[in-house]
């Protein structure tokens, strides 16, 4: 795994190192590749589909107040933090495209996905965006936490797959507090913290459930009472955890470093590539 692009440190130990991924063989990758099922594929299928948008959308909410942290190290953490976005973009669109030889419509869903920001971008205030950001980072280093604490997820995975997620996973817990310190640093407080976390659920929400129910109904094979009896039971073991964890942001001295993840990282530092 490449690593050309300079790292950043705090004085609070986060440390942001920008990656390339690589794919060893992307076609490997089966269509139903999460726990063989075609319903938790399509949900994670669309969770990528919306990452790229998203993380196009993450920066421009940060750059937009870059030049206010004037600090030397919040402006390298930004800098890292935007350099990994766009890896990240990067990767998951060629993960996207390979849907394609399975016949889902991923230009399609990209292009909705592309407008569902871009509506965000032009209705909704600027530091509201950047709090949204916030928020939604802390949902995917929610998500990150969990492949780590929970073998379950990773096991699930397809090899291939979760060698990709876990690159992605890792570098959202390295950069998961960068949106949210910017975001206190220009004056978002508590109120406007939570006002941003729910207009994040109102807006994305809908849009997410819609590119996922898309493209299970599209998709030929014809879903059978065991196929929604595992994906159920799946889903129960891993979001209640999650939930909890997310809840925790509505909590006034809320910070995302408060979840240590430094062990899972260096574990995965330590790991052959």
């Amino acid at each position: 795994m490449q690593t050309p692009f300079p790292a950043a440190r705090s004085s609070r130990g986060a440390y942001i190192q920008p990656r390339k991924f690589e794919f060893a063989d992307l076609e490997s990758v089966p269509q139903y590749w999460f726990a063989e099922n075609p319903i938790v594929s399509h949900i994670e299928n669309a969770f990528s589909i919306l990452i790229p948008p998203g993380e196009r959308f993450f920066i421009r909410s940060v750059r937009h107040f870059e030049d206010r942290a004037t600090d030397p190290e919040m402006a390298d953490l930004v800098r890292a933090f935007v350099q990994q976005e766009g890896l990240h973009m990067r990767a998951h669109n060629e993960f996207n495209a390979s849907f394609k030889r399975f016949g889902v419509d991923v230009d399609r869903e990209s292009a909705y996905a592309e407008r569902v920001f871009a509506w965000i971008e032009a209705r909704v205030p600027k530091k509201i965006q950047l709090g949204m950001t916030a928020f939604l980072e802390h949902i995917t280093a929610t998500g990150a936490h969990m492949l780590f604490v929970e073998p379950l997820v990773a096991e699930s995975m397809h090899p291939e797959a979760a060698r990709f997620w876990r690159w992605h996973a890792v570098e959202e817990l390295e950069h998961k507090a960068v949106a949210f310190d910017l975001f206190q640093h220009v004056g978002g407080g508590y109120a406007l913290r939570v006002v941003s976390a729910i207009a994040a659920v109102a807006l994305l929400a809908r849009p997410f459930d819609r590119i996922s129910r898309r493209m299970i109904r599209h998709d030929p094979r014809r879903l059978t009472r065991d196929d929604h009896r595992r994906a159920r039971a799946l889903q129960r073991k891993l979001i209640g955890p999650q939930i909890r964890m997310i809840a925790r942001y509505f909590k006034p001295g809320f910070h995302p470093n408060d979840v240590d993840d430094r062990r899972h990282l260096t574990e995965w530092y330590a790991a052959p590539a």
